[in-house]
């Protein structure tokens, strides 16, 4: 009994010096401040800050009710933090009305985690992934008591789900405004959804994102749903069918921001999926895969957006293609004309080992830029804006330059390869003669084995007849390299060196 009494009493003499240490602790995390605490939270998830903060004392008990909770609901997490489950069914048990935002793993057992009612009147976004067929519809259902509920995604692969089905639920839902659909798969069924009528209850949703599941038809059929439509995204790299037979006559006149993604399609199909979508646009981009050369033809893209989208802010193409053809010498330099000038979209090239990518884009500062940003340069210097990047220096591919040039001339090369050869600069930068500015990753004065003693000096002794005044390089690890560009480029005016000689210090020499 005395050995128990005298445990007892170093037991409570320890924890009396316990509290006494840390009371001043515990006092100076209560100066800080609410606003403190909220930046604190926000880089932790919302189970890990109930998990630290719950049980400390009255102070924080009401900070927490007050608080902004997003969940992370995944296998991940629910298997390496064994406390998770059990602060996790304490929020959603306690704690609906604090809930904004929750990611939800649909492969788990959700039944034992989420049950949806009035009482998570402030859940605004909702992201569901792994969804499964035999549980979804059920689920989604249950979203119309959801009042706050604005954004809505979903993400699967199950090729089972009854697309027609979700889009029945989804349009119905009177609060939302956001939805995203990602069906990962090539084989997803048919959408059998009606077009739309004036008669009937359409949706309130503003952004749209269908990826990987429809064909067009399908896609135009969905918008007819939604007038209130100002932002769609349409995604489909699978092979679908092009035949378009839809004509709606509801049609989303409020939309503004429309970014298509779709491999394999001809122009004339683009256009006639577009003319099907009359809007407002003020930013269109697009981006293909395709063997069809008329997406480089720059006076039909004039004609197209001058009948559709005169009022157009940006534009955005990107089109890959494998063509290497010579190009009608009467469409050169078309996209360097005054239409494309005084909107300030630029053209340019980034050629890879077999694939070349061509691109149009509003202008922005670049490197050798001295304007501040916000101010463009002049219309004689825009017109000399056309850029090509070389993602892939080997055996006789910088020849596949001359076909650009039979399409615009270029002014700016890039090639942000490692330790490019210099002989094959040398003879890229001297077929280029119009080029005014380089920039480069590193340079390299060895010997390819390919190239004999001959070649090798051969490539010294000719006068380059460069124009490029301005040279940007990522890494120098000599001075021979500079003397080297000063005698490539001898009307060089600048040279921007990010790494010298391991230095990080970026350099910019003025000459």
């Amino acid at each position: 009994m005395t050995e128990y009494n005298r445990k007892s009493s170093f037991n409570n003499q320890k924890k009396k010096n316990f509290d006494q240490k840390t009371e001043g602790k515990i006092s100076s995390l209560n100066c800080l401040s609410n606003e403190i605490f909220y930046e604190i939270f926000n880089y932790l998830e919302s189970c890990e800050v109930y998990y630290a903060f719950n049980n400390l004392n009255h102070r924080f008990e009401q900070l927490l009710k007050s608080l902004s909770i997003m969940l992370n609901i995944n296998s991940d997490n629910l298997q390496s933090k064994k406390y998770i489950p059990g602060i996790l069914k304490r929020i959603l048990d306690f704690n609906q009305g604090q809930i904004i935002v929750i990611y939800l793993d649909m492969s788990l057992s959700i039944k034992e985690y989420v049950s949806f009612d009035s009482s998570f009147n402030r859940l605004h976004s909702l992201y569901l992934h792994n969804c499964q067929s035999d549980i979804l519809i059920p689920f989604l259902t249950n979203l119309s008591c959801l009042s706050s509920l604005s954004s809505l995604t979903l993400d699967s692969s199950d090729q089972s789900i009854d697309l027609t089905d979700i889009y029945q639920i989804i349009l119905t839902l009177s609060t939302l405004k956001k939805y995203t659909l990602l069906a990962n798969g090539p084989t997803f069924s048919s959408l059998l959804l009606p077009v739309a009528n004036i008669n009937q209850k359409l949706s309130t949703i503003e952004q749209l994102d269908i990826r990987n599941h429809c064909n067009f038809n399908d896609c135009l059929s969905i918008i007819s749903y939604t007038p209130q439509l100002s932002h769609l995204i349409y995604i489909q790299p699978n092979p679908i069918d092009f035949n378009i037979e839809i004509n709606s006559s509801i049609s989303p006149s409020k939309l503004t921001h429309l970014y298509i993604r779709v491999s394999d399609m001809k122009f004339d199909i683009f256009e006639k999926f577009i003319s099907k979508i009359p809007s407002k646009l003020k930013v269109l981009s697009f981006t293909t895969e395709s063997e069809d050369i008329n997406y480089l033809d720059a006076n039909r893209w004039k004609r197209f957006l001058l009948k559709y989208y005169p009022q157009l802010e940006e534009f955005y193409l990107r089109y890959h293609t494998t063509h290497h053809d010579n190009f009608d010498s009467e469409k050169r330099n078309k996209f360097l004309s005054l239409f494309w000038i005084e909107r300030r979209w630029i053209f340019e090239v980034k050629m890879g080992y077999k694939h070349i990518l061509y691109s149009i884009k509003p202008y922005k500062n670049r490197w050798y830029d001295v304007l501040p940003n916000g101010i463009f340069p002049s219309s004689s210097i825009l017109k000399k804006s056309s850029h090509l990047t070389l993602m892939n220096i080997h055996s006789k591919q910088w020849r596949n330059i001359k076909y650009i040039l039979t399409l615009t001339q270029i002014y700016h090369l890039a090639i942000p390869v490692e330790k490019i050869f210099i002989g094959t600069l040398m003879v890229i930068v001297n077929s280029l003669p119009e080029f005014v500015s380089l920039q480069l990753h590193s340079l390299s004065f060895e010997q390819p084995d390919d190239i004999d003693d001959e070649d090798f000096y051969g490539f010294f002794k000719k006068q380059s007849t460069s124009k490029i005044k301005k040279v940007y390089v990522e890494k120098i690890d000599h001075k021979g390299e500079i003397a080297f560009l000063s005698t490539l480029c001898p009307l060089m005016e600048c040279c921007r060196i990010i790494s010298f000689q391991n230095s990080t210090d970026m350099k910019s020499y003025y000459l």
